[in-house]
């Protein structure tokens, strides 16, 4: 599972929060302010005369990630859906500006976590699409966060979508799990490890050439690389 941290804030409420009835929904958001702190939303949600933030989480454009109400407690972001739905904002006016990469991986981060641990049958979904709403606005990367939530949040090393690809083809069956060869075949993030190794003496072929390498044993090898273990 992603690696995730969420900075706790100890929230003064104006009032007492209810308990939500069910979770059927992750919405996104965006706070169409191009820079806000959860503080800020609170202060804003207050003034509307809410108990305060109505998120559960907020993510800002550099990643970090904090809590806004308890995971348990029935939200105020989407009307007539709060009580099936948990809600998280991203720092930002998508309307007109750009997702930064370290805020869309986090916010990939945080929904494989609330997923694997918490709620595996709920739909992630946009404000607009189960309220009345233009948010999260139109350069929010919805579809693109929706279908590939799990590649973008992997790990803090990162698997592109590509790479996330072509491990599941594998797993699945659909390609072969032998690496022979520095061909075509081998997955770029992998080639320089193992060129490396190849360089160094580590990986030496059969009387062919073969490496005979499996997907796990490349991980295994560009994570050590990764750490220095063959430097």
């Amino acid at each position: 599972m992603a690696a995730i941290n969420i900075i706790e804030t100890k929230w003064r409420w104006n009032g007492s929060l209810s308990t939500r009835a069910h979770t059927d929904y992750i919405a996104l958001h965006h706070a169409e302010a191009s820079t806000c702190t959860a503080e800020q939303v609170d202060r804003w949600h207050k003034e509307n005369g809410w108990t305060g933030i109505g998120y559960h989480f907020f993510v800002r454009k550099d990643g970090s990630i904090y809590r806004g109400r308890p995971l348990t407690a029935m939200g105020a972001h989407v009307s007539g859906m709060n009580n099936r739905s948990i809600g998280i904002c991203a720092e930002g006016k998508y309307s007109t500006e750009t997702m930064p990469d370290a805020q869309k991986r986090a916010i990939c981060r945080l929904l494989v976590y609330l997923k694997d641990n918490y709620y595996p049958n709920a739909k992630i979904v946009g404000h607009k699409e189960i309220g009345d709403s233009d948010c999260p606005g139109r350069n929010y990367p919805l579809e693109d966060i929706k279908q590939n939530y799990r590649a973008y949040g992997a790990d803090e090393e990162g698997l592109s979508v590509t790479q996330y690809e072509e491990l599941k083809d594998e797993i699945n069956g659909l390609k072969p799990m032998i690496y022979d060869y520095m061909d075509e075949n081998m997955p770029e993030w992998a080639k320089p490890t193992i060129q490396k190794l190849m360089d160094k003496g580590v990986l030496v072929g059969d009387e062919d050439g073969r490496l005979g390498l499996t997907m796990d044993m490349l991980r295994i090898f560009v994570a050590n690389d990764r750490a220095g273990l063959y430097d």
